[in-house]
């Protein structure tokens, strides 16, 4: 394969993923609109929801925000009844954070389709493929915090 086909196969697959991305984030957002929470406090649900208990420390880490900055998500996450905090037996000055299920079953419906959709185009693909999408998303995601990675505004 030449280097310009190679080159124009990556920029393509970076723009896909790009397209990808906005189009989940819009998605999430328009889920938490209707759920009455905002798009940082579902992402964070989804974080809860991948790791099953975290304390509010691990989740600033992952995310990017400060412990106080989730203190508030993990505020507005409770009071809808989305998570619960119950103390960390290993550090008793510490809390885990752990989602509830039955809310989380009550999400499922809004991402169904997708989830099929996804499946579906994911489906069409050959094992060695499919392990190489995995390998991708592994290398892309293999920071601790990929949103502490703020990009520079200059």
């Amino acid at each position: 394969m030449s280097s310009q086909k190679r080159m124009d196969l990556i920029l393509s697959l970076v723009w896909e993923v790009k397209m990808f991305i906005a189009s989940a984030i819009l998605y999430n957002e328009h889920v938490a609109a209707s759920l009455g929470l905002n798009g940082t406090d579902l992402q964070i649900l989804h974080l809860l929801e991948l790791r099953v208990a975290s304390t509010p420390g691990d989740l600033a880490r992952l995310s990017g925000l400060t412990t106080g900055g989730v203190t508030v998500v993990l505020d507005r996450l409770e009071k809808h009844g989305y998570v619960k905090r119950q103390p960390n037996p290993a550090d008793r000055r510490s809390v885990l954070v752990q989602p509830v299920a039955a809310k989380l079953r009550k999400l499922q419906p809004l991402y169904k389709a997708k989830g099929e959709t996804l499946i579906k185009a994911v489906g069409e693909y050959e094992e060695r493929d499919l392990q190489a999408v995995i390998d991708f998303f592994k290398s892309a995601n293999a920071s601790e915090s990929v949103a502490s990675k703020r990009p520079d505004p200059a």
